[in-house]
């Protein structure tokens, strides 16, 4: 076997240092000298909302959505007798609170999946309204009635998005 002559040294630059100087740039007498231009971070884009809403309509519907839950539990009145707490509505309480607190902040930041967010807060609050009756704390009112128009408010402008949502897509 034959051995192959030894290579020529590589005499490419390596760093920046080894690249070859400008020639320096001189100015006219009496011209001013050429400023040195600074790097700028370039102006911020606005990102469109990925729910297809502007931003002014989902604050709104977040801000909604919000006042709606809030009220559901302010129209009601006091239970009318002394009764514990029932425990079995203790996993329908925090779906409903954890799902409209998710629902208004996915609306207000426009998430693409705000609208089912709104529908599932919108079943939850639904649910509440039919258990406030169940577990015997207050009867049927006019405030189950607010609290049954509220819910379908959530739900339906929901359903509206998911709909709307499906035909731009």
């Amino acid at each position: 076997m034959r051995a192959l002559p030894p290579a020529p040294p590589y005499r490419a630059p390596m760093s920046v240092a080894d690249a070859p100087s400008a020639a320096p740039v001189t100015t006219p007498p009496g011209a001013p000298a050429p400023r040195a231009t600074r790097w700028q971070v370039p102006p911020a884009q606005p990102v469109g909302r990925r729910d297809g809403l502007s931003q002014t309509t989902g604050h709104l519907l977040a801000g909604a959505f919000g006042l709606a839950w809030i009220l559901c539990p302010a129209v009601e009145p006091m239970p009318s007798m002394d009764m514990a707490y029932p425990l079995w509505q203790l996993p329908f309480d925090v779906g409903t609170v954890v799902s409209i607190v998710v629902a208004v902040v996915a609306l207000w930041r426009g998430a693409r999946s705000s609208a089912r967010l709104g529908a599932v807060a919108g079943v939850f609050m639904a649910l509440e309204t039919i258990i406030c009756p169940l577990a015997g704390h207050t009867p049927v009112g006019w405030w189950t009635w607010t609290q049954a128009a509220l819910s379908l408010f959530v739900m339906g402008t929901s359903a509206v998005l998911m709909a709307r949502s499906g035909r731009q897509a």
